[in-house]
């Protein structure tokens, strides 16, 4: 019974860190979308798909996370 505390807290902390990333990914793009840094040169009014999947608009991965977790509406 001393090991069920422990793999619980390990799966929650997993869990934690995956929402985390999660919430990264998420915060990276709208922010790369409400800033139109991935507007697609052929089609002016498109999002470019690989841009969006590779842009980084913020320097550090806990500037999302932050800001994501301070600013619930915009």
């Amino acid at each position: 019974m001393k090991q069920l505390p422990w793999t619980l807290c390990v799966l929650a902390v997993a869990l934690v860190a995956w929402l985390s990333i999660a919430i990264v990914n998420v915060e990276n793009q709208r922010n790369a979308l409400a800033s139109k840094a991935c507007v697609d040169p052929a089609f002016k009014s498109e999002v470019d798909a690989k841009c969006l999947s590779s842009v980084q608009t913020r320097e550090h991965w806990w500037q999302h996370l932050t800001y994501a977790m301070t600013h619930f509406r915009s």
